[in-house]
């Protein structure tokens, strides 16, 4: 029995790379990175992440959440059915065309594709209609409640690196002022062992599996989720409102697997769980750009010194521990305003610099550093300041 299950594991396995979800992924990954470095370019004549920085978010965390979500699977007995997987990556490509990464969150990929199953069993469609109809309500009700476990996954991985080396943006303001802006943009690969039912695996203990999910035998199939999240940051610090929105998505997760639980009783809570969740998940998103509309820009320029609007790196400012939202008030004992102030200020010692710092608490702070030959032309500060003629200078320092 142990080498039958080592073989259908192997099977499962082999089964994850012949799903075309795994390849969009990866092309998706990289034209973002793309498109991002030449905006990026555009607004400051510099890039600041590698063209694969997309592609390195897209894995590690998202095969932690995996092997958790696959323990689980896998000790309760959780089977899916093919029309599931096909349904799920047709809507996941579809919404990520249609919206970018905007609707690649679980509520709205998996949540349609339960739904559109589900009609399909009640709209008579030829064959689509009976293959449909094999698929137990059961198998609607674990659908519906991983849905709920996904949203609890795409909270935490918002949570864990949403919000981590964002690519900033320039715009303009109401009042036509040039602000800084973060395009929080992610996504992950999430791969789940699930069982399929139909295969030569069989129950060999009496407890499993712990769920009657549908079906008496079962083979395994790794399944990829794509996951993902687009959302614009200008009112405060991304790391707050990313975190924000995740407690919130988490707490939306929770009430999905709850109203989904009744569905093992009941099937249409299957149904109305996928509703809550397309509908509390789109607030969600609407909430949090009503904020941003509604809020005063975080990242303008300042009075009384430079705003740090990114940091690129491996520069000089990234060893001095420069961050984001920062504002540089003094360079070697000379206040600066704008960019010429900061450039005359470096000159007093080009082999070293001693900055005056405003942290994002309020408090000063210092940051220093060597500097070589050439390195206070570029010391790697994406910044803000109140040069008049902004529009035509560069915002890399």
């Amino acid at each position: 029995m142990g080498q039958i299950w080592i073989e259908e594991l192997l099977k499962g396995v082999v089964r994850f790379f012949l799903q075309p979800i795994v390849y969009y992924a990866i092309l998706i990954a990289i034209f973002t990175g793309y498109l991002r470095v030449k905006r990026e370019r555009k607004d400051f004549h510099v890039r600041l992440f590698s063209i694969f920085q997309e592609l390195k978010f897209l894995f590690p965390l998202g095969l932690l959440a995996g092997l958790i979500l696959s323990i689980v699977s896998v000790v309760t007995g959780y089977t899916i059915a093919y029309p599931f997987i096909v349904a799920v990556t047709i809507v996941t490509i579809l919404f990520s065309l249609i919206g970018q990464f905007r609707y690649l969150s679980p509520a709205f990929t998996m949540g349609t594709a339960l739904i559109l199953l589900f009609l399909l069993r009640i709209v008579p469609i030829s064959s689509l209609s009976n293959i449909v109809q094999a698929v137990s309500y059961h198998m609607y009700t674990g659908f519906a409640i991983l849905l709920g476990l996904f949203m609890i996954v795409e909270g935490w991985l918002m949570r864990q690196n949403g919000a981590k080396q964002l690519s900033p943006k320039l715009r303009k303001s109401r009042r036509g002022f040039t602000v800084g802006a973060f395009q929080a943009k992610r996504i992950w690969l999430v791969p789940v062992l699930c069982l399929l039912p139909l295969g030569p695996l069989t129950s060999f203990v009496d407890w499993w599996p712990v769920i009657s999910w549908g079906g008496h035998s079962f083979s395994f199939v790794l399944v990829p989720f794509l996951l993902g999240f687009q959302q614009q940051i200008q009112s405060t610090l991304p790391q707050q409102a990313i975190d924000r929105v995740s407690k919130q998505v988490c707490l939306v997760g929770i009430l999905t697997i709850i109203i989904a639980a009744a569905g093992y009783w009941y099937p249409i809570f299957s149904i109305v769980a996928a509703f809550v969740a397309i509908l509390l998940r789109g607030f969600i998103s609407l909430g949090h750009r009503m904020r941003e509309n509604a809020a005063p820009y975080y990242f303008t320029p300042q009075k009384k010194g430079l705003m740090v609007l990114a940091v690129i790196p491996g520069s000089p400012a990234d060893k001095m521990g420069l961050e984001k939202g920062e504002i540089i008030q003094k360079c070697n004992g000379k206040m600066v305003r704008h960019k010429d102030e900061f450039y005359q200020a470096l000159q007093i010692n080009p082999a070293f610099c001693k900055l005056e710092v405003l942290d994002i608490h309020n408090e000063i702070r210092f940051a220093q550093g060597a500097l070589f030959v050439g390195d206070h032309h570029e010391l790697g500060l994406l910044t803000l300041d109140e040069k008049p003629d902004w529009d035509s200078e560069k915002h890399y320092s």
